[in-house]
């Protein structure tokens, strides 16, 4: 069977898989989303990305949202979905507009609002989208690196598995390695919550305590005790939403954590609030203009979680919480940590 993949948004994750479709000699049709115009104009002339050194081959044909009626819509067999979670809404729109019953692999990850209940971004899905065929990407997966194509394990859920095994033939190559999970509500939950711990992991420079007089040499104790509670908190947090705790200590969590605190942009701005700086102070200016999906969970849904969960369970959460949401300096009470 030949195989057409439709990518639906166009951003840093999206070229990643795309250049993997490319490796692949996979037929590709690439739909950018409104905010992706400009992008997608200059591929269609040039077919590179200069920002991430890359150049496609003809196999991928791009295409801006008022030009969708040039796809064969009939030979797509796999859908990919790599918008924001603000694109989210805009992709559900296409999708059910063109009515492609196959696959859709979903690179996005966060948690929506659905009827007032915080929802894993699949169940939105789920209610909002004909398609029910829903596959999520988890786990440890910089987009760089996969354009690197460094060797790279990722985990791929679904509520029916033969979904995920699927994408997984289609996808899977020399350097791209997905295992296949029954568990989607855990591996959405872990893929979206691990960007706050990250950002308070990050912060273990600054909150190694008062004592010690080298704090860029004597952090990593700090930093371990903060992974360790992480992982804690990620635990109870994936139980309430119906997940598996096992979920937690695999790929699209402890995994999936690593890799976010080792470098990106939630750590970063972790470690400007371990400095001391305030929130509003840093998106105005050491991170200007630049999204960090760990901050925008913490404030949409951060009071939420911490609600249904218990303020007891997270004390990592609600120091972030009190930080982010109330524009307060970051203090973590270290003997406030659960057993």
């Amino acid at each position: 069977m030949k195989i057409h993949t439709l990518v639906l948004g166009f951003g840093v994750a999206s070229n990643a898989y795309t250049s993997l479709l490319d490796y692949n000699k996979t037929k590709t049709s690439v739909i950018g989303s409104p905010f992706d115009r400009k992008k997608i104009n200059i591929l269609k002339k040039t077919r590179k990305d200069k920002s991430l050194k890359l150049k496609y081959s003809k196999n991928i044909n791009f295409y801006n949202e008022d030009e969708i009626n040039l796809i064969d819509y009939d030979s797509i067999n796999l859908i990919i979905i790599g918008t924001n979670t603000k694109g989210i809404d805009w992709a559900i729109k296409i999708l059910n507009k063109i009515k492609i019953d196959c696959p859709i692999l979903l690179i996005t990850k966060g948690i929506a609002q659905l009827k007032g209940k915080l929802v894993p971004i699949s169940d939105y899905f789920f209610t909002k989208c004909f398609n029910h065929k829903i596959i999520m990407s988890a786990g440890p997966c910089l987009a760089n690196e996969l354009i690197n194509k460094a060797h790279t394990r990722t985990l791929f859920a679904s509520r029916n598995t033969s979904y995920a095994l699927y994408v997984k033939k289609i996808l899977e190559n020399k350097y791209y390695h997905p295992e296949v999970s029954r568990d989607i509500q855990g591996a959405e939950i872990c893929a979206a919550i691990k960007n706050i711990y990250a950002i308070v992991i990050g912060s273990a420079m600054g909150q190694v305590g008062d004592l010690v007089k080298n704090k860029k040499e004597n952090f990593f104790n700090s930093s371990s005790g903060l992974f360790e509670q992480s992982l804690k908190e990620m635990k109870y947090i994936t139980k309430k939403f119906g997940g598996d705790s096992e979920t937690v200590f695999g790929l699209a969590g402890a995994g999936d954590l690593y890799v976010s605190v080792l470098g990106g942009r939630n750590a970063k701005l972790g470690s400007y609030l371990g400095q001391g700086y305030l929130f509003k102070s840093i998106i105005k200016k050491q991170m200007k203009g630049i999204t960090v999906e760990g901050a925008e969970v913490v404030k949409s849904a951060g009071k939420k979680i911490l609600t249904l969960v218990g303020q007891n369970k997270l004390p990592l959460l609600k120091a972030l919480l009190n930080s982010i949401y109330r524009n307060k300096k970051l203090k973590i009470d270290w003997k406030q940590f659960t057993i």
